[in-house]
């Protein structure tokens, strides 16, 4: 095991960076946060090889000790590398070796980061000396502080016009997500714990042991059940296996009391639910620790996920899909009805164990299995060894916490994956148990290197070149990429569509290196939310969408998403394509992206759902009935797949059952259907009521005129097909009033008046149309049409106000006069309004008001 009495301080700097960066946050540059996280992480770690290098070799001013060889000793160490060494050789068999070596913008993973983390484990025990290591603990504590107040200050809705509150539970502080902060606090609760039993002074025990309720705290408002779980566990061993045998028979008195209460709590809350109904606090625990809700996160989604990743695990048993592959392996076995929603997006199967199998095999799962089984009998070991050595009379307790935290660390992840901020603190203690494991050994010291080629600057060069080309293409350029493609989709998700496409078509995302699939899909959110701002460019956005998709499904094959994007971006250019031809080839095309996505993905519904798209678009009713009703066979409970089944009946013609599937589509949750294509369905077959009904539910942006106007005027007509002519008056006066040099509309209105002569919404439409100012004002028919209307309905005031104001155009003052003094007798409240319109005639028609 590598080891080093003297570290420098550079060293530890290097380390103290390191464990700041899971509360490194500064969005946009910072999301995904793991992954802009880990680029810097591999940046450092890169940095630091390069810089102790450079001493070894060049300077010769760095000595490095090992302890003599020894099978046992060593035997922690051998089979972490024989695990790597298989994540290596799943990498190269991988079903996507660029996502095994680089790993999900999402997550922290990827082969590249993998060997980062075991390199930044194997530097601590190298070159991190004992008063080093007491210096990274109150680092770490400091991390934690900060951590913990963050959650807290979310959680009891502190500070809230600058956090975002979860007074329900489930604050992720700094880290992106409640489990994963438990998790990181479980190792920092054991880790003050023990330096609270190890304190010489009171005030140091005061200060560790509020450093532990205050990390004990977060744990527990973060609602983590596999974290309470965890913290449990791991206390269990702590007390009943306590190093000290003069404290053993108290200690287990407190470990069974601790068991006894945890059950209590959990029985008391789940026979009397009404007390989660005090307070938040309590309202908290109520639901993690609910048997019912419980039982229903495990036999109803975990178990289901689980049989479906064995199931790629038997398929791929050797090697695995490859590291980060779960996803390929998953979405083939994918059904989605044993959960809760038919769309469980899941890329890592929550349980360690099964991951690691499913991505490496299950070769792979055992040696992580055997890792921590022999690092744990070593640490027993050195545990009884240093026990009896003053000079190590810390080490002992230290060694005991460590395996407690192992055991908590192990149970969360049980139900649960590793991310940043617990790969960084996990290998933070794996190094430490290194570095513990190695004292009381014999040391050997490694000979400076002599060969002068290391002292030629040539090589030194050669060295910082592959150091900058690493740190440029794979974290730095991508980190800045990433704050650009993230910025626009966070604006176009709030509707700053201009903004966002000013950023996003600022880069080429076909040469955005390692995140091209990734940034390329993101691109196409970009599109898929601000397509309406521009619609004359649909067409535009849509064939760059295919060109870069095509890029990206070359880089990334077994992705479905990407495949379902290209199916769709093509749908888009199928439907505005004029010439039959090119219509049929974009079609053909569309559906075999989509049956890709399907092959890998067959029980993903979403590529269905764009395949009956497809053959809408091709009027191929008869199809899109067929596909619609595979896609409810897969899942009964996808709502779009009801409403495409309902809309192709209703063209073949069968209505009833058309119109039951559309109104089960909006049963099961299908939100904002396309009731267009409903309408036009109905429209079809010539039921005008049900295309009205259909049609009314289209929504209506005002914004965009034209839009507004088409969809007014689609009304007016369904309104006369349906004998509506007044409701078919209403639409061709918004018509009017959005497009007034329309020249369709008085025609319509006219029609409709010959429909219904004496209706005197239609007449007063047309005044109204009249009245505009425009080419087709003309104040002589308006007049004509509400005195004739005033005639016919004298008790109405309106008529004549809009007669008043006509002859006041006109200059007709005696006639406006005396139609303002009509009104007064139709409706004396009107008084005021009257009064204020005869003093804006001439000056002598007041006189005569005021002489009445």
């Amino acid at each position: 095991m590598p080891y080093e009495k003297n570290g420098s301080s550079l060293v530890c700097w290097f380390f103290i960076v390191t464990l700041f960066l899971p509360i490194l946050v500064l969005p946009p540059s910072f999301q995904p946060s793991d992954w802009t996280r880990v680029m810097l992480f591999r940046v450092i770690v890169i940095t630091l090889i390069g810089v102790l290098l450079f001493k070894f070799f060049y300077k010769k001013d760095l000595r490095l000790e090992l302890p003599a060889w020894n099978t046992s000793l060593y035997g922690p160490l051998i089979i972490l590398v024989a695990y790597f060494a298989t994540l290596l050789a799943a990498t190269v068999f991988s079903q996507d070796i660029l996502f095994s070596i680089f790993g999900s913008p999402a997550r922290a993973g990827g082969v590249l980061s993998m060997v980062c983390y075991f390199i930044f484990a194997v530097l601590l025990a190298l070159f991190i000396n004992k008063r080093q290591w007491q210096r990274l603990f109150h680092m770490l504590f400091a991390a934690g502080i900060m951590a913990s107040l963050l959650a807290l200050a979310q959680y009891f809705n502190v500070f809230k016009n600058i956090f975002i509150a979860y007074e329900g539970g489930s604050a992720p502080s700094f880290l992106g997500n409640s489990t994963i902060l438990a998790i990181y606090m479980l190792f920092l609760t054991f880790l003050s714990f023990t330096f609270f039993i190890q304190g010489k002074s009171p005030k140091i025990k005061i200060a560790y042991g509020m450093l532990f309720l205050l990390f004990a705290s977060t744990i527990f408002i973060t609602g983590s059940r596999a974290a309470y779980l965890g913290l449990l566990a791991g206390f269990l061993y702590f007390f009943l296996f306590f190093p000290y045998s003069h404290k053993m028979k108290v200690l287990k008195i407190a470990a069974v009391a601790i068991l006894l209460c945890s059950v209590l709590v959990v029985a008391m809350f789940n026979l009397l639910p009404q007390l989660g109904e005090k307070n938040n606090i309590l309202k908290t625990v109520s639901s993690r620790v609910s048997l019912q809700r419980i039982s229903q996160d495990i036999f109803g989604t975990r178990l289901s996920a689980w049989k479906m990743t064995w199931q790629a695990i038997k398929d791929r048993p050797l090697l695995g899909w490859g590291p980060e592959n779960f996803y390929i392996g998953f979405e083939k076995y994918y059904d989605p009805t044993p959960f809760a929603t038919p769309k469980l997006l899941w890329d890592k199967p929550h349980n360690i164990f099964l991951d690691v199998a499913v991505n490496s095999g299950i070769f792979s799962a055992l040696l992580y299995i055997a890792f921590w089984i022999v690092l744990f009998a070593r640490l027993t070991i050195a545990k009884r060894n240093q026990q009896k050595d003053e000079a190590y009379a810390d080490n002992p307790l230290r060694i005991h916490a460590l395996q407690a935290m192992f055991i908590g660390y192990l149970i969360v992840l049980f139900f649960n994956f590793d991310s940043f901020a617990t790969y960084i603190i996990s290998f933070f203690f794996i190094g430490y148990a290194f570095y513990l494991i190695t004292l009381k050994q014999e040391k050997i010291a490694l000979p400076i290197v002599q060969h002068t080629i290391f002292q030629k600057k040539l090589p030194a060069i050669a060295a910082l070149a592959v150091l900058v080309i690493f740190s440029w293409f794979w974290n730095i350029k991508p980190l800045y990429l990433n704050e650009k493609i993230v910025r626009a989709k966070n604006l176009a998700a709030e509707k700053h569509c201009q903004q966002a496409f000013a950023i996003a078509n600022s880069q080429d995302w076909s040469r955005s290196g390692i995140m091209r699939p990734y940034a390329i899909v993101k691109y196409s959110e970009v599109v898929s939310n601000c397509a309406f701002i521009e619609p004359e460019k649909e067409v535009e956005y849509s064939q760059k969408m295919v060109s870069l998709l095509k890029t990206a499904g070359t880089i990334q094959p077994s992705f479905s998403k990407i495949w379902v994007f290209m199916g769709s971006f093509t749908n888009v250019l199928a439907a505005r394509e004029e010439n039959s031809d090119a219509k049929k080839n974009l079609l053909r095309e569309a559906i075999g992206y989509l049956q890709k996505a399907i092959d890998l993905s067959p029980g993903r519904q979403e590529a269905f759902a764009q395949m009956e798209k497809s053959y809408l678009i091709a009027q191929d009713y008869p199809a899109m009935e067929k596909t619609a009703h595979d896609c409810i066979a897969i899942d009964p409970r996808f709502g779009e797949c009801y409403w495409h089944l309902g809309v192709a009946q209703v063209f073949l013609g069968n209505q009833l059952e058309g119109k039951k599937n559309v109104e089960l589509a909006v049963k099961n949750g299908y939100e904002k259907p396309p009731y267009k294509q409903l309408a036009i369905a109905y429209m079809s077959q010539k039921n005008w009521k049900e295309a009205v009904l259909a049609y009314e539910q289209v929504p209506i942006y005002y914004e965009n005129k034209e839009e507004a106007a088409s969809i007014h005027a689609v009304l007016a007509f369904l309104y006369d097909k349906a004998g509506d002519y007044v409701k078919a008056g209403e639409s061709a006066l918004e018509v009017f009033k959005l497009q007034p040099e329309n020249p369709e509309t008085i025609p319509f209105i006219k029609l409709l008046l010959g429909k219904r002569p004496n209706d005197s919404i239609l007449k007063s439409s047309l005044a109204f149309i009249y009245l505009q100012p425009g080419p087709q004002q003309e104040l002589s028919k308006a007049k004509a049409i509400y005195l004739q209307l005033a005639a016919d309905y004298p008790a109405n005031a309106s008529y004549r106000w809009e007669l008043a104001k006509i002859c006041y155009q006109l200059k007709q003052y005696d006639q406006a006069w005396r139609h303002a003094l009509a009104i007064l007798g139709i409706n004396p409240k009107a008084r005021e309004g009257v009064e204020e319109f005869i003093k804006t005639l001439p000056a002598e028609y007041w006189q005569s008001y005021l002489q009445r």
